[in-house]
């Protein structure tokens, strides 16, 4: 169980901290939730009810400073996520940010700026949806890092720009 202070993944919402543990009622029912604040949007509050298997599963503890950086060693031997078919790639790309495998969410990260860089060369844009998971992907990559490792934007775009990642197909 989480307490409250504690920072988590929470799915496409991201890195939250937990601002308390209440009792509510809701649809009738009376349940405990954690409130959670993201860390990126003061404005949004997300209550997770503690009865909800499904919806704690979409809560992570963020990763220690040494899994981050295996995480973040790992990602340049790691082949960008990519699937032509659009709905597909939606779809996928949701599974990952629910399933909380930070790895996995940094592909996609990593694979999209790639991606998205190419496609401005060209004067073109990212999709819709390709968009989307962009920014959800990177608030969460910048909002860990920043809090596992301390690192600044620029640090870890720094980072990131070193590495030998390859742009898929759909770029050209």
């Amino acid at each position: 169980m989480y307490q409250v202070g504690d920072a988590v993944l929470y799915g496409n919402n991201g890195i939250c901290r937990i601002r308390e543990i209440t009792r509510m009622e809701s649809c009738g029912m009376t349940d405990d939730f954690y409130v959670l604040k993201p860390v990126s949007s003061e404005a949004t509050t997300v209550f997770v009810p503690l009865g909800s298997e499904v919806l704690l599963s979409r809560m992570h503890p963020l990763l220690s400073t040494d899994k981050m950086k295996e995480q973040l060693d790992a990602l340049g031997d790691a082949a960008p996520i990519w699937i032509e078919n659009e709905n597909q790639r939606k779809t996928l790309f949701r599974e990952i940010m629910n399933g909380g495998d930070r790895l996995a969410i940094f592909r996609v990260y990593l694979t999209l700026r790639r991606l998205r860089e190419e496609r401005e060369k060209k004067g073109k844009h990212l999709r819709v949806s390709d968009e989307r998971a962009y920014r959800e992907t990177e608030r969460i990559f910048f909002d860990e890092i920043s809090l596992v490792l301390g690192w600044s934007r620029e640090e870890a775009s720094a980072y990131l720009d070193a590495l030998p990642v390859p742009v898929p197909a759909a770029a050209e």
